[in-house]
């Protein structure tokens, strides 16, 4: 295994705890993390995502050029779009 492996692996593991923290926020649905003999470890890795969530949602405000909020005319021409 190189370090290219263990990079994509180390992104690839973020992501995933990135998705699970969005998931906790909009449904607030957690992990069942309780089952598992490694507790303290999935903990850290959900606190990770948790993190790196709170990172990107902090750099999308801020730059304004790149994100903005959703108007009402997107999701209208959107559904118009859809028929």
């Amino acid at each position: 295994m190189g370090t290219q492996d263990i990079i994509r692996w180390g992104v690839d593991l973020t992501l995933v705890a990135m998705l699970l923290a969005a998931l906790r926020r909009q449904t607030g649905l957690v992990l069942a993390y309780e089952r598992y003999d490694f507790t303290r470890a999935l903990q850290m890795y959900l606190q990770w995502g948790e993190y790196c969530w709170n990172r990107f949602v902090g750099y999308a405000r801020g730059d304004g050029r790149r994100f903005r909020k959703e108007r009402v005319e997107d999701a209208l021409r959107q559904r118009i779009e859809e028929l």
